[in-house]
Order: structure tokens, then C-alpha cells, then sequence
């Protein structure tokens, strides 16, 4: 089925279906306070790292996605993503400019979407008769490119950060299927799908062509305003206005059914899809990335402790924690939040210039849903 063969080849260049490669290897979305403190501007040139990395899954974990969803651990959801930056780079004084290279994948599905996929992908056994609603949303890109950065204080209590990124792409999947599926048996089902995508490799229909490459860029802002002594809120935005301009770009448009079937040793359907409508070739095709919102609001309670507010939005879905500080002395503050719409503790370290964040809702690699993993050093 066409649904079934995007998921199998939407992996995330993962070493052995794992996540950890991609984290440590294959470089990672930077958390608003990575920018916050309010350093004196040094006349020196100073070095700098950001490794971040955000991934979740409603529906499945985190490994099992990996790996076509296989696994017995299933809950209903409708998003499953990774945000990955690495950033590399040196400031003097309000500027500053570095390497970049993001990965960045976004799935938003309907809850029968979901269901019906992950019975499939596990061969269980499906209820007879039943409809399914098929609607699917793929943002996927690899990029690589130069960050320009601007930092300054419009007053005592408000310091801001502008990014303007230059990126280059040499992976792109954008577009959508819909449709739906009505089971024959516990093994077996029909269905019909339109499709709509752009693309750098055809995940569905193994079509060869010729790989476009990228280029555009991507806007990013951050400010850091202590509202009153004991009040402090910080607001960031990433993609605020991201295009991707692909030349000489393969689409494919049409529908799609379940007219050729084969059998597996136990009678479970499998389907080579049959693609009926368009292939062809756009001179320029715009692809534009979603914006990711973070922000952070801290209530300062003593000289020790604050309590601590955050949220992001990005993909049209909210996260929100709600934690504390405690602040050893004026280098070192651990901290720890609880997420509870994705049920995830999180634990911070900030050590001098060095900062270091892990998100995770579970120990247990079968049940990690939420990982988001970060570091800084040197801003």
C-alpha cells in the first residue's frame, strides 16, 4: 500500500534503526535560553557549539518509528517529528557567524491513519468490514549552510538575537495522501488514495530521477526581557520565514489503489501500488518550513530557587513544563521541569558558558516517546 511504503522509507538515517546516531553524529533545534544570558559584548572572537535535538511520537515510540513502526506498543496520536541543528561558529562582539546543518522531519496524520498503519506494519488482525479514513502530511528536508546572527539590547532589561540562515538542501519529501481503506478479511483490504508530493528521492512509486538540489534561507529571532526584577520571559521563533527553492523539481500527482496483491506464507495481504495520473518536472518548486515557537517565563522566588513556565508550538501542536531552578552559586544552576501532555522530565545543567539539557518520558528505549537532547557552548 502507498501508505505502508512512504512510512518504510521515511527512516531518518538512523545507524541500526536507533536515535542516538542522529543526535551525536548526524547533528541536531536550539532552545531559547541557549541565547539568554546577558553577557558583557567581548572584544575578542569567541567560539561557539550548538548540538540539539528534538524528537516525538504520539503514536509509537521513538525506536519503533525507526523501524516502520514495528512493535506491540501502540497509543492513538497524530504527530510524530524530529528537529535536529548543529551549529558551529565564532562571535565578536554584537556579531557572530557559523556553520549549519539541520535535519528536519515532520508526519501529521489523522488518528485512523495512525491505527490503521500500525496494524499493517505489525500484521495484526484487522476487523472485517471496517472503513478507514486515510489523510497523511510529510515536511521533510536535509539542509546544510551559513548563519549570519545580530545581538544587541534596545534597553537595560531587553536583549534580542536576529538570525538570517543561507541553507542548501540536497533532500526534500512535501506533500499529501488521502484517501481510504475497507478491510475484506482479518488479513486482507482495499483501498483507494490521492497523492500529492514533491521530491528529491519518490518514496512511493520508486520512480528514477534526477536529484534536485536547494537553496533559500530561513529567519530567526529571540529576545530576553526581564519585565520586572523578579519577572524574566524569553520568547524564540526559528523558521519565522523559511523558503526552500528547488530547480528542475520531480512531483508526482494522482491516485493509487489496491489493484495488484500478493500473499505472504500466512495469507497477509501485501500491495505494489499502482500509480494512475501525473509524473513530471517543475522548473522551480518553493518549499517553505513551519515556524517553531519556544518560550520560557521565570519567577524569581528567592536568591536560590525560581519556578519556571515553558512552551513550544511548532507543527500545530503545543508542549507545555512547568519546573524550578535552584542556583548553586553564580556559575552553576541545575534545574527540572515535567511536561505533562507528553508526560517527560526534563533536567538542565548550566555551568559558566556550557549548558546542558535531556528530555526524555521514559528510560525504557521501547516506551521513549519524547528525547530531546541539548548542548551549548560559548554564547
Amino acid at each position: 500500500m502507498v501508505l505502508l511504503r512512504l512510512y518504510i522509507k521515511m527512516k531518518f538515517n538512523i545507524t541500526n534503526g536507533w536515535l542516538l546516531p542522529l543526535i551525536f553524529f548526524q547533528i541536531p533545534f536550539l532552545p531559547a535560553y541557549a541565547y539568554a544570558d546577558n553577557h558583557p559584548i567581548d572584544s575578542s572572537v569567541t567560539p561557539y557549539v550548538i548540538v540539539d535535538s528534538f524528537s516525538y511520537s504520539e503514536t509509537v515510540s521513538i525506536k519503533s518509528a525507526f523501524d516502520s513502526w514495528k512493535g506491540d506498543s501502540f497509543e492513538s496520536g497524530e504527530h510524530q517529528w524530529t528537529s535536529n541543528w548543529f551549529e558551529v561558529g565564532a562571535q565578536y562582539q554584537h556579531w557572530g557567524i557559523g556553520l549549519l546543518q539541520r535535519y528536519d522531519y515532520s508526519l501529521t496524520f489523522s488518528q485512523q491513519t495512525a491505527e490503521f498503519y500500525w496494524l499493517v506494519a505489525n500484521k495484526k488482525n484487522l476487523a472485517e468490514g471496517k472503513k478507514y479514513l486515510l489523510d497523511l502530511q510529510v515536511n521533510a528536508i536535509h539542509s546544510n549552510g551559513l548563519r549570519l546572527s545580530f545581538n544587541d539590547s534596545l534597553t537595560d532589561t531587553f536583549n534580542y538575537r536576529l538570525g538570517l540562515s543561507y541553507l542548501q538542501a540536497n533532500y526534500m519529501l512535501e506533500g499529501q495522501l488521502q484517501g481510504d481503506v475497507t478491510t475484506v478479511n482479518q488479513s486482507d483490504y482495499d483501498y483507494s488514495a490521492s497523492v500529492d508530493y514533491a521530491y528529491t528521492e519518490d518514496n512511493l512509486f520508486d520512480r528514477q530521477v534526477n536529484k534536485p538540489k536547494g537553496q533559500g534561507f530561513s529567519l530567526d529571532f529571540m529576545f530576553d526581557y526581564q519585565l520586572t526584577p523578579v519577572l524574566n520571559w524569553q520568547l524564540q521563533v526559528r523558521d519565522l520565514f523559511a523558503r526552500l527553492y528547488w530547480k528542475n523539481s520531480p512531483y508526482t500527482q494522482g491516485t493509487s489503489s489496491s489493484d495488484r496483491k500478493e500473499y505472504d506464507e500466512n495469507g497477509y495481504v501485501s500491495i505494489d501500488p499502482i500509480l494512475k495520473g501525473y509524473e513530471g518536472t517543475r522548473d522551480v518548486y518553493v518549499q517553505k518550513l513551519d515556524p517553531k515557537w519556544y518560550s520560557k517565563i521565570n519567577y524569581q522566588i528567592n536568591d536560590f530557587y525560581d519556578l519556571q513556565g515553558q512552551l513550544r508550538y511548532q507543527y500545530d501542536h503545543a508542549l507545555y513544563a512547568l519546573g524550578t531552578n535552584y542556583k548553586i552559586n553564580e556559575s552553576f544552576q541545575l534545574g527540572g521541569s515535567y511536561w505533562p501532555i507528553n508526560k517527560a522530565l526534563e533536567l538542565s545543567l548550566n555551568y559558566r558558558h556550557m549548558k546542558l539539557l535531556l528530555t526524555a518520558n521514559a528510560l525504557n528505549s521501547s516506551r521513549l516517546q519524547t528525547l530531546w537532547l541539548s548542548f551549548s557552548y560559548g554564547l
